[in-house]
């Protein structure tokens, strides 16, 4: 029998070297943000996914995507006006704010999970989350009290309108998303009750904001008629 010589012939470079070449590429688009979802699995797999067609994962999948971006940016919103804050409310606030940030972290993390189970893949990257989601921004440097009460404001309202299309866009199709969807319905109803419950005036409409004794003095006590001459 032959021996085989452990000198191999060059041929335009080792297995190795071939490998690197292949997964360099393989790299870039990675970091390109290119998906590798499109490969079929084996049909043990693909069996197990929930949901009744891979039309219905990916609809789910858009969905909860934006939910979880939102929700990671709304964390951190959270935590700028806990830094941030200035103003006689700052105790209350600042820890309420803290709170509030780890709680819709602890959300974002609830909704990633939910994409795991349809078969895809999560993208909270800080560029993902700058690019993508619906919340507009959070000014820079510091900000009074007041304006960290109107600001979550608006843009948690942004992310209620989103829940509540989201309920009803998942509930015929993936009941389990739009279940976790009601979840943090309630939360969010809650989260903006009490930052409104600051800027309320009591009985009123919420037309003279932001309450305080004064425009509360102003708004009962109305100037004596004059006599008539």
């Amino acid at each position: 029998m032959a021996l085989v010589s452990a000198q191999q012939p060059q041929t335009g470079g080792s297995k190795a070297e071939a490998a690197e070449d292949t997964e360099v590429p393989a790299a870039e688009a990675k970091m390109k943000g290119e998906s590798n979802q499109q490969y079929a699995q084996p049909a043990l797999i693909e069996a197990s996914y929930p949901l009744a067609s891979a039309a219905d994962r990916d609809k789910s999948g858009k969905l909860v995507q934006q939910v979880a971006v939102d929700l990671i940016a709304l964390s951190n919103l959270y935590k700028q006006a806990h830094w941030n804050l200035n103003g006689p409310l700052y105790l209350v606030l600042h820890e309420y704010y803290d709170e509030q940030s780890t709680f819709y972290l602890a959300q974002s993390d609830t909704f990633a999970e939910r994409l795991l189970h349809l078969g895809k893949s999560v993208d909270g990257r800080f560029s993902t989350v700058a690019r993508t989601s619906s919340l507009p921004d959070f000014p820079a440097g510091y900000v009074t009290d007041i304006e960290t009460l109107q600001l979550p404001i608006e843009r948690v309202t942004v992310l209620q309108k989103e829940v509540y299309t989201g309920i009803k866009a998942l509930e015929d199709t993936d009941a389990p998303s739009s279940n976790k969807l009601q979840d943090l319905a309630y939360a969010v109803d809650k989260n903006l009750w009490q930052l409104r419950i600051h800027l309320t005036v009591p009985g009123g409409m919420g037309d003279t904001l932001p309450y305080s004794d004064r425009q509360r003095n102003k708004a009962t006590l109305k100037p004596a008629a004059k006599p008539a001459k």
